[in-house]
């Protein structure tokens, strides 16, 4: 099973280069990080610089001349992670192999090992409509564009062929011919007059052209097909249509014919399935029997035996009435048959997976899932379902036992940040993440404990309670861990029909040898449920965390919590800012009431107790300084509206930024002292407005406000403005730009948002765009658009590239090649974690031991017995078992 599975990864990593040789048009519009040789690179290097000359010649108000040298050039990696669109995903015949749908791509999963195989990207600007496997070759998957129709062999992922389609494609089923190797495609096309076309067109070496089967005004939505293409059924969620004929010729396509009725649904259909009834079926020249299933926006389910008869009778008295399910409360997302039709499956908001008997009208739940359902689908032979949740995960459970034995998650960011619904709230477009400084692949990133599926999203906003690690290198989920109170297996509604919000983390940190993570959440009331108490109460409630990492059980253990780490009046003050402090075990928090605070671990003494001084361990949490801002601001009436600070490389200075208190350019920069905690240089006119984000590069200081980026020369005292904007083209203020410093290449970048320049405001659109300035020149060596918001851009220090996290959940590196063959070395942690193998399993134990000893315990503290396994954990709180019992073996087999 090693082999095999080495042996597809293998494959995958050549598929990965087929792939872009076959997108010529997608690798000649925008550059892609590649691997390749010399010769490529060479050639992407001279193509890159001279689309940055052009960069450069465009902004060089900038730098006042052009320079002869062309700087570095700069590229995108591969997008990795995205956001699962709402097609159901597709398992092969053997259930070895799944494959779900991103917005611009298709990925192929292995079920054994819930890996990611390849990625089947498409060309910049397709969307991923419809992806179907062949019914007559199992290893050629087919993608519908709205423009395209493309083949793939999707074991090896090359692309085989594509064609043109003359409509928008909206949605698609393909099907075998009937006595021929041949495959028709059954697609919902949009003209340009607003009316949908079904169109029939036969798949093969040529493009044969499209037969229009049925034109409609309606806006029909949703196709299935059914007896190899001789029934068809299309609806728009009010109306349905069916389309018959006796026989489907592909030779000839022009000569099939179909017969259509239409029938109004008696609901609001949200999700429709169609099964072939063969027991019905008695001989060949027997008319197809179908049965419907169909589910609605008010929680039930309706069913319909043979449609033809009971949907679409003749007369009212021979239409029968449908059968009806109910115990949804809110819309029915999905529902399916099974394999017999002996079964059908629905799944909705409630988070819970029905199975309904209908010989017995007996019902099976499989409740407490992590987030609502969008999409079930039942495997081929009937022995599994794949399960589509909410938040962006995919599970394949065994059809008896209901078991998952295969589990995919993406990266599970709210589907509403970035939107910019709320423009009044400067956080509201940005996600929490940062990077791992000792594991740069890892991503640390707080996402919501419960999402709303598309169908059922609200205009509230989910609130990120749980902190998720997703492996950006090899586009992997890593682990999930609640950082704050949730309500993932309990009612979220209470009586009175509001929901029960859960806390939300606003801030995010940890230190430079990944041993703590400090977090800042909030928890407020619903206002419903305050109205009658007084206004006082209705304040939030913010408390600060402390977490420390336990290697054996790979989580985060809270080992202190502090409940108002800032107040002023009776209330709990927000913190407007949380830094850890470089070469140390240190935090600082800024709070809006001015207060600066420092934070250090000190050692827990027990009572009656006696502790030798080597075990006494740093197991809790104090400040160790505060220093009181309001002096250095002018009004100290109202509370701060927004502030960052940033340490400097060696964590000696902090710089601290305060908002503009009378409107002009004087926005305040204070050098505070991390030793003496003591104000030690003040500094006014850096930046104007609110700051959004600042950060040292050597004696460089970068803020960046909502009205400005400007480099403070901390040694010079000379700050120099960066033009954001082009000229004429307004800046949308309410979007604050993003910030990243590099200090391997000497760079920072700047996300910004620039509106079209539209005389009508509502009308204006923001455009993203990215820009990478060398700190030394001042000159801009890159820019480029960006096609989704970005909501987080960090920086890897080790590799030298920025990571762009988008709306859409997608995560691209930008990186400068002329730097690629000077990148250092990674830590011994990434380098053990990226080695594969039985033997890096095995001898993972010894690793962590000899790094235990290498971080200042000598040899015989680390053979201490089981004493240091089970230590003075209680009960309750020791890990599950298996790490227990790997623990001892590790321990006893080390002594």
């Amino acid at each position: 099973m090693g082999k095999d599975s080495n042996r597809q990864q293998k494959r995958s990593r050549a598929s990965d280069a087929a792939e872009k040789v076959s997108q010529p048009v997608d690798a000649g519009t925008k550059r892609r990080r590649t691997s390749e040789t010399n010769e490529a690179q060479a050639s992407a290097i001279k193509s890159s610089s001279g689309a940055i000359k052009k960069v450069r010649k465009s902004d060089a108000s900038l730098n006042g001349e052009e320079k002869r040298n062309s700087p570095a050039p700069w590229s995108f990696s591969r997008p990795v992670g995205g956001r699962y669109t709402n097609l159901d995903p597709i398992v092969t015949e053997d259930e070895a192999y799944l494959f779900v749908g991103l917005d611009t791509a298709v990925q192929v999963f292995a079920t054994s090992t819930s890996r990611l195989l390849r990625t089947l990207q498409m060309e910049t600007g397709q969307k991923v409509t419809g992806y179907k496997l062949s019914p007559v070759d199992p290893n050629v998957l087919y993608i519908f564009t709205p423009a395209f129709v493309t083949t793939w062999n999707w074991d090896t992922g090359k692309r085989l062929a594509r064609w043109g389609t003359t409509n928008s494609t909206i949605a698609a089923d393909v099907s075998g011919g009937e006595g021929t190797d041949r495959v028709a495609s059954y697609f919902i096309g949009q003209q340009k007059d607003g009316k949908r076309q079904v169109l029939v067109s036969a798949l093969g070496d040529k493009k044969l052209p499209d037969i229009v089967a049925l034109e409609t005004s309606e806006q029909i939505n949703t196709i299935q097909v059914a007896y190899e293409g001789r029934v068809i059924v299309v609806s728009d969620g009010v109306h349905l249509f069916l389309g018959t004929t006796p026989n489907v010729d592909l030779e000839t396509p022009e000569s099939t014919q179909y017969t259509w009725r239409e029938a109004t649904l008696p609901v609001s259909a949200t999700c429709i399935h169609l099964r072939e009834n063969h027991d019905g079926v008695k001989s060949a020249h027997a008319p197809d029997v179908v049965d419907l299933a169909i589910g609605e926006g008010n929680g039930s389910i309706l069913i319909y035996q043979d449609i033809s008869s009971t949907l679409f009778g003749r007369s009212a008295e021979k239409k029968s009435p449908p059968r009806k399910l109910h115990w949804h409360r809110g819309a029915v997302s999905t529902v399916r048959w099974s394999k017999d039709g002996n079964y059908v499956i629905s799944g909705g908001q409630e988070s819970v997976l029905v199975l309904w008997q209908l010989d017995t009208g007996r019902k099976q739940f499989l409740p407490h899932l992590s987030s609502p359902i969008c999409n079930v689908v039942v495997s081929p032979n009937g022995n599994s379902y794949v399960v589509k949740l909410a938040d962006n995960s995919v599970m394949v459970l065994s059809a008896r036992e209901l078991q998952p034995f295969s589990n995919v998650t993406g990266l599970q960011l709210s589907s509403d940040v970035g939107t910019h619904k709320d423009s009044s709230s400067r956080k509201s477009s940005r996600a929490i993440a940062k990077l791992h400084p000792q594991h740069p692949e890892r991503l640390l990133v707080a996402v919501p404990a419960s999402h709303l599926s598309n169908q059922h999203a609200s205009s509230q906003r989910p609130s990120s309670a749980v902190l998720q690690t997703f492996d950006i290198r090899a586009n992997s989920h890593i682990s999930r861990q609640a950082l704050a109170r949730t309500n993932t297996t309990t009612l979220n509604m209470s009586p009175e029909g509001s929901p029960i919000v859960t806390p939300n983390v606003r801030h995010l940190d940890i230190v430079e040898d990944g041993k703590w993570l400090a977090t800042v959440d909030t928890w407020t009331p619903h206002r419903h449920d305050l109205e009658t108490v007084d206004s006082p109460l209705r304040r939030p409630e913010i408390f600060l965390k402390f977490w420390k990492w336990n290697a054996s059980s790979d989580n985060w253990e809270l080992v202190t919590r502090i409940d108002a780490p800032h107040f002023s009046e009776n209330r709990h003050a927000s913190v407007l800012g949380l830094t850890a402090r470089p070469s140390s075990h240190e935090f600082t928090t800024l709070g809006d009431d001015a207060i600066l605070r420092f934070w250090c671990p000190t050692a827990r003494t027990r009572s009656g107790l006696k502790t030798n001084a080597e075990d006494l361990h740093q197991d809790t949490w104090k400040c160790r300084s505060v220093i009181d801002l309001k002096g250095c601001l002018n009004n100290v009436s109202a509370p701060l509206p927004a502030a960052c600070m940033s340490f400097s490389d060696d964590g000696s200075v902090l710089a601290v930024c305060l908002p503009s208190d009378s409107g002009a350019n004087d926005g305040l920069v204070l050098l505070i002292d991390a030793r003496t905690c003591t104000v030690h240089y003040r500094r006014t006119g850096v930046f104007f407005g609110n700051p959004c984000s600042v950060n040292f590069l050597g004696k460089y200081l970068i803020v960046a406000s909502t009205g400005s980026v400007a480099v403070w020369d901390t040694v010079d005292d000379v700050v120099k403005p960066i033009q954001l904007a082009k000229p004429g083209s307004p800046l949308d203020v309410s979007n604050s730009p993003m910030l990243a410093v590099n200090a391997r290449t000497q760079s920072f970048a700047i996300a910004t948002r620039e509106l079209d320049g539209s005389a009508n405001k509502r009308r204006r659109r923001g455009r993203f765009h990215i820009r990478i300035y060398d700190v030394a020149s001042f000159d801009l060596v890159f820019q480029e658009s960006l096609g989704s918001s970005p909501v987080a851009l960090l920086s890897d220090a080790y590799s030298g590239d920025y990571i762009v996290v988008d709306a859409s959940g997608s995560v691209q590196r930008l990186g400068c090649l002329d730097k690629a063959s000077q990148k250092s070395l990674q830590p011994q942690e990434v380098t053990s974690h990226l080695n594969s193998g039985l033997a890096n399993i095995f001898s993972r134990g010894q690793e962590k031991v000899s790094a235990q000893v290498t971080d200042g315990e000598n040899a015989g503290s680390s053979g201490k017995g089981l004493a240091g396994v089970f230590g003075d954990t209680p009960s309750f709180s020791l890990p599950s078992i298996g790490v227990l019992f790997r623990n001892v073996v590790q321990t006893l087999g080390s002594s």
